[in-house]
């Protein structure tokens, strides 16, 4: 045959679960051999890695078989017969899904792990501040550590399930999703979520961590520590709205008055 229609989602977020699946364990099989290493993200790999990763989930997309490689061509079998393509023709396919190079700019999960239902994904149900607040902590935790028990951790608030267990392609499933996540947040929340000067890193520490989580409750309590257990169990989008809204009136009031 002369020619062959792929088909692959444009995004993430326009991923199927099947899909989302295979591409997580695609992933999870390219780093198989570090995984017991801190895991970070595919813009970590070579391009040699990210090109494997896209070639596998095209074929699979598309139900296509490599039947053998010869002389910088391959041998593919699809319901529609044989053809040869290549090694340029496959690079070149790769090309649409480049998008799994990078995170994901909006959350994106696997519905179900290890038989537990996860939450909406964009916690725009039934996830509290308390939830966010924890989630959160262990995702900087995660940073500082690359221990990926902090991401087990995160998926038992996430898929409501104490003792979860997550297979390799489950694990980076957390870390991708609370990637996309952090992503949403930045946008909807731009004053609270300030984005740090360029060159410049940060590294929370414990300490640091704590002090944050407790100046966010003390925000939104006013100081009136009776009134702690009700903002936890706020609905997450609810209590960031007021944590942005009071970041901008102190952004506001800097301006106004700059302190000398």
């Amino acid at each position: 045959m002369d020619a062959l229609n792929l088909r692959a989602p444009g995004s993430w977020q326009e991923a199927s679960q099947q899909q989302l699946e295979s591409l997580l364990r695609a992933i999870a099989v390219v780093n198989r051999s570090n995984f017991n290493k801190p895991f970070s993200s595919l813009e970590d790999y070579s391009a040699q890695s990210a090109a494997q990763v896209a070639i596998y989930c095209l074929m699979r997309w598309n139900k296509i078989r490599i039947i053998a490689h010869n002389n910088g061509c391959w041998l593919l079998a699809h319901e529609d017969g044989r053809f040869n393509v290549s090694a340029g023709d496959l690079a070149a396919a790769t090309l649409m899904i480049g998008w799994v190079k990078s995170l994901p700019e909006m959350p994106v999960r696997l519905d179900v792990i290890d038989g537990a239902q996860a939450v909406d994904a964009d916690l725009d149900v039934g996830f509290s501040f308390d939830d966010w607040l924890s989630c959160e902590t262990l995702w900087q935790g995660y940073q500082v550590s690359n221990d990926n028990e902090m991401l087990r951790l995160m998926a038992e608030i996430l898929y409501r399930k104490k003792g979860i267990n997550l297979r390799p392609h489950e694990m980076l499933c957390i870390f991708y999703w609370w990637a996309g996540v952090k992503s949403l947040v930045s946008r909807l929340y731009p004053n609270f979520f300030q984005v740090a000067p360029q060159g410049i890193v940060l590294s929370p520490d414990r300490e640091m961590m704590r002090r944050s989580m407790n100046a966010q409750i003390r925000a939104l309590t006013k100081g009136d520590i009776t009134k702690e257990d009700l903002i936890l169990s706020m609905d997450c989008h609810r209590a960031l709205t007021e944590l942005d809204a009071l970041a901008k009136e102190y952004d506001e009031l800097n301006r106004k008055y700059p302190s000398k």
